[in-house]
């Protein structure tokens, strides 16, 4: 997932789709920005600081890049240990370090983490920023603009749609689409699609509170009980079943087998 423009909640959306995700996921902080949201929010800086995305890029430079280095810089989100997260970065100066090859080699890693039946879905933050992640944007199965549905944000998308990574055949085959935050605050997805020239693939609710508490205002990591039944983690799981069948019309033009994430192969979402 990546933004066109700053805070339209990519980060809160890509961790509600991981917390709704029905089979095993990974959730990389891949924003190049700095201090990662999700361990001192969600994980309430109760977790080990050192672990992030900066040691993978140390162990790239040292020949060691692999999955055993990788596992070993995810933290369990909830404690069935189903849905991982990868912190990222904890400063913005760590940004330099992380070269197009290093991007590159993740990329090839994360495919493999996908074949061994783990969804990758990605934060990419903000699209454009220097040392920013392009190659796991490009390698992704799906890649999703999250956007609000305000006129400027909207224009901000259609400003930028030309500097999604890919080709034009991504476009043709559905590979790139908009996950909206907010549907008919104030437009609605016929309106976003129209703006953009973008697919709308889904939306999620605008649900501030539980946002809050997902981000960490209420220890929510041990049970989603008090959230699960929310309009935001409700529409998580709606805009998961709805993703995975842009998957599978992706899938099928491609020759490729389909099925939803909860019985398919693990594929990734460039969240």
């Amino acid at each position: 997932m990546t933004s066109a423009r700053g805070a339209p909640g990519v980060t809160t959306t890509a961790l509600v789709l991981t917390l709704a995700w029905p089979r095993p996921v990974l959730l990389v902080e891949a924003d190049v920005c700095g201090s990662s949201s999700i361990k001192a929010g969600h994980l309430r800086g109760e977790y080990d600081h050192q672990l992030s995305l900066i040691n993978l890029a140390l162990a790239h430079r040292g020949g060691a890049l692999n999955l055993d280095t990788l596992r070993g810089q995810t933290i369990a989100l909830t404690d069935d240990r189903g849905r991982l997260v990868l912190p990222g970065l904890a400063t913005r100066a760590q940004a330099a370090s992380l070269t197009e090859t290093f991007w590159e080699s993740l990329a090839t890693l994360l495919k493999a983490v996908s074949g061994h039946g783990v969804d990758v879905i990605v934060d990419a933050g903000r699209l454009g920023m220097r040392h920013g992640p392009d190659p796991l944007l490009r390698t992704a199965d799906l890649l999703a603009v999250v956007s609000r549905t305000g006129l400027d944000d909207l224009v901000a998308v259609r400003a930028n749609a030309d500097q999604l990574p890919g080709t034009e055949a991504d476009a043709v085959m559905e590979r790139r689409g908009l996950l909206l935050v907010g549907d008919g605050r104030p437009h609605r997805a016929n309106e976003a699609a129209d703006a953009t020239t973008l697919p709308v693939w889904a939306s999620v609710a605008w649900d501030p509170l539980t946002a809050e508490r997902v981000n960490g205002r209420e220890r929510v990591r041990t049970s989603l009980t008090r959230v699960g039944n929310s309009r935001l983690i409700r529409s998580g799981r709606a805009a998961i079943a709805e993703l995975a069948d842009v998957d599978d019309r992706r899938r099928r033009v491609l020759g490729r087998p389909t099925g939803h994430p909860d019985a398919r192969v693990g594929g990734s979402v460039g969240v």
